[in-house]
């Protein structure tokens, strides 16, 4: 069943690529992956091959102020502990934007959270890692949403989002409680980005959560480098509130045409409220410290392979260490 959903979608999006100015984008990613050092004995050793996620695009101008895209995404379970889960699709994206006014949009369906998408896009490298509020689960990389979006100026220095939504990523709504958030970035110059955003989301009838982050990158020839900080608030009638700040930072630097240096340093100030269990496994319950780094290789410009290495270290948290872990990742991403 699920297979013959695939196949009859794909035939509808080639269906319209005859008929509309539209286009049709596909990538994919994955690792051979090793656990070289686990605090958990029975993952120790484990080895092997997967896919990651594998992205189909279609993209369609239906006119010049109405925009459209659809997108599948195919993704492994990433648990150590499941063998049993195939690869299965579902709908990533499916929304359509209208520019009301020349600098301005309204964009309705389901559709990026504010709380990573551009953070992501300066980052690079979302095939070695997430950023830190979609690795830790702080935040959903999606939701069903009605977004304000656009710029104050006409060189778009100073842009914003306002984004109303279900807060149930690409599930169905099921209850009254929803999310409000914004977003403002600059673009200072053409080498440094500056961006704020938050929203308040809200649990159930006693229980709400609230994000706030800050991110600032610089970039050019060399490179790219940028620093994350933000915290997540939950608060909950009849118990002490449970916050998690964390940091972020990276640099990417090139070498010659065809190879980058990436290294990255995350440390969560406050034990971590959700934890990590896909592809890297971080307890939930202690502060963390995780860091990456990695050699790109750009094979080609639309084919890359980067060996990397991941190290997760945990802090004492009521006499209880976790050991630190260590895992070695031969990383691929490539556009078809």
């Amino acid at each position: 069943m699920k297979r013959s959903i695939l196949f009859t979608l794909l035939a509808l999006l080639l269906l319209g690529a005859t008929q509309l100015p539209a286009g049709i984008s596909a990538y994919a990613f994955g690792d051979y992956y090793f656990v070289l050092k686990q605090h958990k004995p029975e993952l120790e050793d484990l080895n092997g091959f997967w896919l990651r996620r594998v992205y189909l695009t279609y993209e369609s101008d239906i006119s010049d102020k109405l925009k459209a895209r659809a997108r599948l995404e195919l993704n492994s379970p990433g648990s150590f502990s499941t063998s049993s889960s195939t690869i299965v699709p579902y709908l990533k994206d499916a929304y359509i934007s209208y520019q009301y006014a020349p600098l301005h949009k309204v964009t309705v369906g389901i559709q990026d959270s504010l709380a990573f998408a551009n953070i992501e896009k300066f980052y690079g490298y979302r095939h070695l890692e997430k950023t830190m509020f979609d690795l830790y689960k702080n935040r959903s990389s999606r939701d069903f949403a009605i977004d304000f979006s656009g710029a104050f100026d006409t060189a778009k220095k100073f842009n914003y989002s306002v984004q109303y939504g279900n807060y149930s990523g690409n599930k169905n709504e099921t209850d009254k409680y929803k999310q409000v958030g914004a977003r403002l970035f600059f673009n200072i110059t053409p080498e440094l980005m500056v961006e704020v955003n938050g929203d308040i989301s809200t649990l159930s009838g006693v229980k709400t959560s609230t994000l706030y982050q800050a991110f600032a990158g610089y970039k050019g020839d060399w490179g790219r480098l940028g620093f994350n900080i933000g915290q997540e608030t939950i608060k909950e009638d009849g118990k002490d509130d449970a916050s998690m700040a964390v940091l972020s930072a990276f640099v990417v630097a090139r070498l010659g045409k065809k190879f980058e240096a990436v290294a990255r340093y995350d440390m969560s100030m406050d034990p971590q409220l959700h934890g990590q269990g896909d592809y890297l496994l971080i307890e939930k319950g202690y502060k963390t410290n995780l860091a990456i780094l990695g050699l790109a290789w750009n094979i080609h410009p639309k084919f890359q392979i980067m060996p990397n290495i991941k190290l997760v270290s945990y802090k004492e948290n009521n006499g209880i260490k976790p050991a630190s872990d260590t895992y070695f990742n031969l990383t691929w991403y490539y556009q078809f």
